[in-house]
Formats: C-alpha cells, structure tokens, sequence
C-alpha cells in the first residue's frame, strides 16, 4: 500500500479522486486518477494473482497539471457466484513526470551533514535505491558524529543520544536509517522508492528536530532581546 496517495488502492483506480501531494504545485490536495494503463508483459500471474506495471496518470484539482507514476500492484482476483471481481493493491510508486528534484536538508543543518544527504538524494532521484540506502545510512553516521555520541559501531552511538537529549522517536528513526543502509550493503537487498523515501523523511525530521527548532528558537530569543533592548532606548 502506498503511503503517498491516500484512497489509490481498492477496485481499480481509474476516476477516483485521491488525497496526496502534487508534484508540480507541492499542495497537499486531491488529484483525480484520469489514466490508468496495465503495461503488456509486465509482472507474473498466477491463478489467484496478479503482479503488473501500470503507468498512471494524476490530475490536480489545485493546479489542473498531470503527473505520471510507474505502479507495480498486485491484482487480487477473488471469485464469487456474481463472477470475478479484481483488487489493486500499490507495492511501489515511482514518478515519472515532472522529473522529481532531488531532496535537500535546510541550513540549518550541518554542511557536511547536508552534503552527503545531498550525495544520496542524487542516487535516490536516479533510481539507484542501494546506493541511497547506504547513503542516508552515511547520513545517520555524520550527524550521530557531529552530535558527540560515542561508541564503537554505528548502533552503540545511535542508541547513546539519548544521552545526548535525543527522543526516542529519533533514536528509532536512526536505527531503521540503518537497517536499510546495512541491508543495501551488505546483502545487496533492493527496496522500493517509497521505502527509501520513508527514511529520507525520517532524516529529515530528525534534522528539524534536532537542528531546525533550535535555531529558530535562538533567533526568536535574539528578536526579543532586540526589541527590549530597542524599548529602553526610547523610553523617557
């Protein structure tokens, strides 16, 4: 099931209406299912299912463009006295158009910490899944190293920022960060385009959290400062 659009899955999507982001305006909005194309030769079959490639295409109801996705689904044929009726279940969504950009950390976040999530949002747009597992899994290693944690492998020092004021949600993060990271290396195991984009958002918000709010709250506290210390100049 994918987790980028809301409502894809179920008894064929053709002229649905789907809750989700568009590529082109970035909105969270709806956008209506206008094509749905099963590709000829693709996946395998047996009795009872289906595995197929279907190009895809989504309309915005904000900005009225078209985006196309890739979709490998499975196709649950379940029969009953009526006849057979078919179920579509997402097991991966790759975008096709608009080319996707590649993902980019504020600056709030370190520069080398930014490089290399840079490095591996560039194999994540081109497809390389592997290399940008290992990649965000280099991610994980250079923040773990910038914030002090230490240990001698890769999940002593995740597991010690919590020492460090780090919340669990972020240590549990990190540690899927790297599960598919050793995975990807180790075992040459391929996961899909959502699964990797999943721990690129959970880099991401861990990046807020740990960098992004607290700049933020530095700043506000600096604009308050200015603005009393503003006050006592013009008072009489």
């Amino acid at each position: 099931m994918t987790n980028r659009f809301q409502g894809l899955d179920g008894f064929g999507p053709l002229g649905r209406s789907l809750a989700g982001e568009c590529p082109h305006c970035v909105r969270h909005t709806t956008l209506k299912c206008v094509s749905h194309l099963k590709l000829d030769g693709s996946g395998v079959e047996r009795e009872d299912l289906r595995m197929v490639r279907s190009l895809m295409s989504l309309r915005c109801d904000w900005c009225k463009k078209d985006s196309a996705f890739l979709r490998l689904s499975t196709v649950e044929l379940k029969k009953s006295q009526s006849g057979t009726s078919q179920t579509f279940v997402t097991v991966d969504l790759e975008q096709v158009w608009p080319n996707q950009a590649p993902r980019e950390l504020p600056p709030e976040a370190p520069e080398v910490v930014r490089e290399v999530f840079a490095e591996a949002a560039l194999a994540e747009a081109a497809g390389a899944f592997r290399l940008a597992g290992v990649g965000y899994r280099a991610v994980v290693e250079q923040i773990v190293k910038e914030r002090g944690a230490v240990g001698g492998s890769l999940f002593e020092r995740i597991t010690g920022l919590t020492v460090l004021g780090a919340s669990q949600d972020i240590v549990d993060a990190f540690h899927e960060v790297r599960f598919v990271g050793n995975d990807a290396a180790h075992d040459a195991l391929a996961y899909s385009s959502e699964e990797i984009a999943d721990i690129a958002e959970l880099i991401k918000e861990a990046v807020l959290v740990l960098y992004v709010q607290p700049a933020q709250r530095v700043n506000m506290a600096a604009q308050r400062a200015a603005r009393r210390a503003a006050a006592k100049q013009t008072a009489p």
